[in-house]
């Protein structure tokens, strides 16, 4: 790539990096970083929101046809209603979990057409999602259970609530070493347990960034959530759901893509190989 000429101080500076996508293919600053995030959100929200509600379609039509089926099992009016209880609520539970698990999935899907430029269509988007569903579901629930495993252990022996403090600095820096494992598993196609050592190798040496950048994220969406509900009532009670775990995956995704290009040396003139090795 060809250099180019500074008028401040005069004489030629380095080439500039390549942008072809919402980030410049190089090491990320923070603020790179959320803004990308933003940047994604605005160019291809409406596909990764079609994508989610595509897929919480297929789960809901799923836990209706389960507890149906558990209705017209039961012979008898009382214990048909006993049935449909039991039926939908381990259903409707399991239908929370995978719309949790396919927003951090499509997150990741998503991450190699906005780094490189690319469109992409909710359909495929989905179709990439979805087979990497489970691993990201698994991730997430092993790195939660890391990080309040311990504080739920302690109380549940009945520990005094003031004697589990101690315990908050141990969770919250292992859900900062964790923070990564969703966007592992869903991007590199690995399982929840490599995607856990993935994160955790990604975010040695940089904890206090990788906090530093997660945490506005996850305000910002709280806030944006807040803003939804209060501005536009019960269609924000909708859309906050689906709308409030986006951004802080896809800053996640970024700071992925940003500690992978500074640990393994990835060089920023890439186009589309070193930066996805999986099935997204």
């Amino acid at each position: 790539m060809a250099q180019h000429w500074t008028h401040q101080g005069g004489g030629w500076l380095p080439p500039r990096s390549p942008r072809p996508g919402v980030v410049p293919l190089r090491p990320l600053t923070p603020g790179e970083i959320l803004g990308g995030a933003l940047i994604t959100l605005r160019r291809h929200g409406a596909r990764l929101l079609g994508a989610l509600l595509l897929g919480q379609l297929g789960g809901l039509l799923l836990v209706a046809a389960v507890a149906g089926a558990a209705t017209l099992a039961s012979l008898t009016r009382t214990a048909g209603s006993r049935a449909f209880v039991y039926a939908l609520v381990p259903a409707f539970a399991l239908f929370l979990l995978f719309g949790w698990a396919l927003s951090g999935a499509l997150a990741a899907a998503l991450l190699r057409p906005a780094v490189l430029g690319r469109r992409v269509a909710a359909r495929e988007l989905l179709r990439a999602a979805l087979p990497r569903t489970p691993a990201v579901l698994g991730a997430r629930l092993l790195s939660l259970a890391a990080a309040a495993g311990p504080g739920a252990a302690a109380f549940a022996a009945g520990l005094p609530p003031l004697a589990l403090l101690p315990l908050a600095p141990v969770a919250l820096w292992l859900a900062v070493l964790f923070a990564l494992a969703p966007t592992a598993a869903g991007y590199e196609g690995l399982g929840p347990v490599a995607a856990l050592r993935r994160s955790a190798r990604l975010v040695r040496g940089a904890w206090w960034r990788t906090l530093c950048v997660t945490a506005p994220a996850g305000a910002c969406a709280l806030g944006a959530a807040y803003a939804l509900q209060y501005w536009f009532g019960a269609l924000g009670v909708l859309l906050a759901p689906a709308l409030l775990p986006a951004f802080p995956q896809l800053t996640a995704g970024l700071l992925y893509a940003d500690r992978r290009l500074r640990r393994e040396h990835l060089s920023g003139s890439f186009t589309a190989e070193p930066l996805i090795t999986g099935s997204a």
